[in-house]
């Protein structure tokens, strides 16, 4: 049975779905993040404290010189998983989005009832949610383009990160006449070519690498839409059921 018309007024399930989003976006994913480079950050200057220590009083050239390369290999490790952590902070990040749009979706059920799916499965999962947003609820994301421009990007990141394990150029193999033929595969770099500043490396080497600016630039644009269309949805719930919106 549908509620009445001032139960539903009563309650903004959308901007409870945006405060939560928000919630865990900066506590879960940011704090997680801070506290995991905190850690590592503290880590790595206690061993190369006491790399530095037994520098300083070894006499012997060659352990003086195996020391230095541990100083070497701290520092890199660091830097690797910092790389590490920062990357999957992009994956919660667009995981947590999917969630909070479907989350959304859903409750619109009394207001907008919606079917099984929209789009086709050769479509991204946000390509298809674009496409319920529109249909069910009227909002034009080519219009708004600018609001989900981050986002394809965004996905393919994450994509590469997940499926690819983070590895920018990934070797294909190629089929058995190939193979009989003395060429195993090849080296593909349409990523790096597309994506070249989510890359730290080159050739088999080459990692995807999430910055601290790339990442808050997601970040806020990820809020900046959920909050956006939170709003949309309300006034949409409100002038389905007969109701002012608060927002002029």
């Amino acid at each position: 049975m549908f509620p009445p018309a001032d139960s539903l007024s009563n309650i903004d399930l959308f901007e409870n779905e945006c405060g939560q989003f928000q919630w865990d976006v900066h506590i879960l994913i940011e704090g997680t993040l801070r506290a995991s480079i905190r850690y590592l950050d503290t880590e790595a200057r206690r061993e190369l404290g006491e790399i530095e220590e037994a520098r300083k009083e070894s006499l012997d050239d060659e352990i003086r010189e195996h020391l230095v390369d541990e100083h070497v290999d701290v520092l890199a490790t660091n830097n690797g998983q910092e790389r590490f952590v920062r990357n999957m902070a992009l994956v919660a990040l667009a995981s947590r989005l999917t969630h909070a749009l479907r989350n959304m979706a859903r409750s619109a059920e009394l207001f907008s009832p919606g079917k099984k799916e929209y789009g086709d499965r050769s479509m991204s999962e946000f390509a298809r949610l674009w496409v319920e947003y529109h249909t069910r609820f009227g909002i034009d994301f080519v219009v708004n383009k600018d609001r989900i421009a981050f986002v394809e990007t965004m996905q393919k990141v994450r994509n590469q990160i997940v499926h690819n394990g983070s590895e920018a150029n990934t070797f294909r193999p190629l089929n058995t006449a190939d193979w009989n033929s003395g060429d195993a595969g090849y080296l593909d770099v349409s990523f790096s070519e597309k994506y070249p500043e989510y890359v730290w490396g080159t050739g088999m080497s080459a990692e995807v690498t999430v910055s601290e600016e790339q990442l808050q630039k997601a970040i806020k644009a990820s809020v900046d839409l959920v909050a956006w269309l939170a709003g949309e949805l309300r006034a949409k719930e409100l002038e389905t059921i007969g109701k002012p919106s608060a927002t002029p």
